[in-house]
């Protein structure tokens, strides 16, 4: 896909879904030393009216490539909340790929919250406006806790 364009007209999506990953995040000190498995869904938004036509690769948003983004975030890096993970992984989808919206989900299954779960899950959803703004008023404006 061209990265010098993005059009926003269409709503084309690229889904990735229940992609596992061996991570280290949470609050707990054995999650950072033991780390435990998460699931990522993506969502990546783009015009693929180019790849539909044309059947070329290199017109197309091409899931191995994000697959491996997407991994590298997971198992390079350690956070302490899956909303950091989230957007993480929202981050490293604008900045690799040429697309209009990123929704990110990240499930922590069998989350220590104290009881039995499935999973504990959050969901994070940009336009690329929405992001871009957001970034710039972090590199402006930084929270200090």
């Amino acid at each position: 896909m061209n990265p010098k364009s993005i059009n926003h007209r269409f709503k084309d999506i690229l889904c990735l879904r229940g992609l596992q990953f061996f991570g280290r995040h949470g609050t707990e000190t054995w999650e950072k030393k033991t780390g435990r498995r998460f699931i990522v869904d993506l969502e990546l938004t783009a015009d693929f009216t180019r790849a539909a036509q044309g059947d070329r690769l290199e017109d197309a948003l091409d899931y191995r490539v994000v697959y491996s983004r997407a991994k590298h975030v997971v198992e390079a890096e350690s956070h302490d909340l899956i909303e950091r993970v989230a957007w993480r992984l929202l981050t490293e989808m604008f900045r690799t790929f040429p697309v209009a919206e990123v929704r990110v989900r990240v499930s922590k299954p069998e989350a220590p919250i104290g009881g039995l779960n499935h999973a504990v899950e959050v969901e994070i959803a940009r336009t690329f406006e929405e992001w871009k703004e957001t970034e710039h008023a972090e590199q402006t404006h930084p929270q200090h806790g």
